[in-house]
């Protein structure tokens, strides 16, 4: 049935499911693909799909694991896009320069000119485009309580539109979701259209993206699968969405930040690579393309990202461009974990040692979260004892050292924790009060 499936998804798009053997360029990585899921760990640990192209040519796709509802994946699973959906935004932004309705100079004041922040009407489109507006995020407690309830762009705006700018835009970048949004409704406004209409009729259906949608924010979320993220990068390289010139905008980093316009940028080893990641609890994703080449690689997970699916793009990135300082670091923390996990605290500590303490701060103490939820609250101290080591001129280690020990009931050693952090920033006002409290209870 499984395969019956697959063929009635190729016939009736043929052009982009054409399966062959790979091409000796690509046919030594992807024998070591398939033996890396076969005859390891990968392919019992990972909840998700894959696939591999050679341009038309599909060389490798593959599901994997369960959905959270206990389903075994398929090639149609659906996940969730988080930030990935900002590669549909930034087109659809492209596709309106290209027909002279917008110009990229064109600021948020004179689109919309009923926005209600002063401050921000003065960012200009490709400000928002490559995370330079100023902007921030909606993310927090209020937008959390209310999520269900957002139905439309406009809902997203009381989360963040009255915020003041975090830099002038232009000066630096900080990732923003927010300015995401103000694309969204700026597609909304030039088109008169809605924007998840827009997205069907002029990305999804040009595409043949049948699995894709409907999506809310224009900043990310919603359904797709890896087959139409494939189909997606097929009509970006063939211009079927936008032409040479627009797709040349969208990876060239305008403020070398390494973002581009909807694109992440980055060059492994000579190999330019574009494309978007995005992750969240329960979401992990990435599309991948390359500058020249016509590689393809979409990765999907129902995981969080750290549930396997960072340790699979990780091994496909280092088998298909090699190994990274990036790369290097993460598998470093890799082994120090397992280490850790086999031989206990003292054999991970040398390991790290030997390693020159060069491990991820963020990937290892999700490891110490990780015990903390299960109640092991001697390892999750351990860990983050390790990430002490790692990073011992850091304040913040030691205020998440002493966390875990006040969780544990040791007292004493969360203080001194506290007071090494403050001995390293004694400016950290969150600690000042911790520590009063705690000395005060003494």
């Amino acid at each position: 049935m499984k395969k019956l499936s697959i063929l009635i998804l190729c016939l009736a798009n043929f052009t982009a499911c054409k399966t062959t053997t790979a091409q000796p360029q690509y046919a030594n990585h992807i024998n070591e693909v398939k033996r890396l899921f076969n005859q390891t760990d990968f392919g019992k640990n990972y909840h998700g799909t894959i696939l591999i192209a050679e341009g038309e040519h599909i060389l490798f796709q593959n599901a994997y694991g369960k959905s959270l509802s206990k389903e075994s994946n398929t090639i149609e699973t659906r996940y969730d896009l988080a930030s990935m959906g900002k590669m549909f935004a930034a087109t659809a932004i492209m596709q309106l320069v290209e027909q002279g309705q917008l110009s990229l100079e064109q600021t948020i004041g004179e689109i919309l000119p009923e926005y209600p922040n002063k401050e921000a009407k003065n960012i200009k489109v490709k400000h928002l485009l490559s995370h330079t507006s100023g902007m921030g995020d909606y993310f927090g407690p209020a937008f959390f309580e209310n999520e269900k309830h957002i139905k439309s762009l406009e809902d997203f705006l009381p989360y963040f539109v009255n915020d003041p700018l975090n830099f002038t835009p232009g000066e630096t970048m900080r990732y923003s979701n927010a300015g995401y949004i103000v694309l969204g409704l700026i597609i909304q406004k030039v088109s008169g259209t809605n924007y998840s209409s827009y997205l069907e009729m002029h990305i999804f259906q040009p595409a043949g993206m049948n699995s894709t949608g409907p999506l809310i924010g224009s900043a990310g979320g919603g359904p797709s699968t890896v087959h139409d993220l494939y189909k997606f990068a097929l009509a970006l390289q063939q211009h079927k969405l936008i032409g040479k010139d627009a797709l040349k905008a969208m990876t060239t980093d305008h403020f070398e930040h390494g973002y581009g316009y909807g694109m992440t940028l980055k060059v492994f080893n000579e190999h330019h690579v574009y494309g978007h990641n995005g992750g969240a609890p329960g979401i992990a994703g990435e599309l991948t393309m390359v500058l020249g080449e016509p590689l393809i690689i979409v990765t999907m997970t129902n995981r969080h990202p750290l549930g396997g699916w960072v340790q699979v793009r990780s091994h496909i990135q280092k088998e298909f461009f090699g190994m990274t300082p990036e790369l290097e670091t993460f598998f470093n923390t890799e082994e120090v974990i397992k280490t850790y996990k086999l031989k206990g605290f003292e054999e991970a500590s040398k390991r790290l040692t030997s390693l020159n303490n060069d491990i991820i701060d963020k990937n290892t103490f999700h490891y110490a979260e990780q015990f903390a939820g299960q109640g092991k609250l001697d390892q999750a101290i351990e860990v983050m004892q390790l990430i002490v080591q790692a990073y011992a001129h850091e304040p913040y280690p030691y205020a998440f050292l002493a966390d875990f020990q006040l969780q544990a009931g040791l007292k004493d050693e969360a203080i001194k924790n506290f007071k090494k952090s403050l001995e390293i920033n004694p400016h950290d006002q969150q600690v000042i009060e911790r520590l009063k409290t705690l000395e005060k209870e003494n």
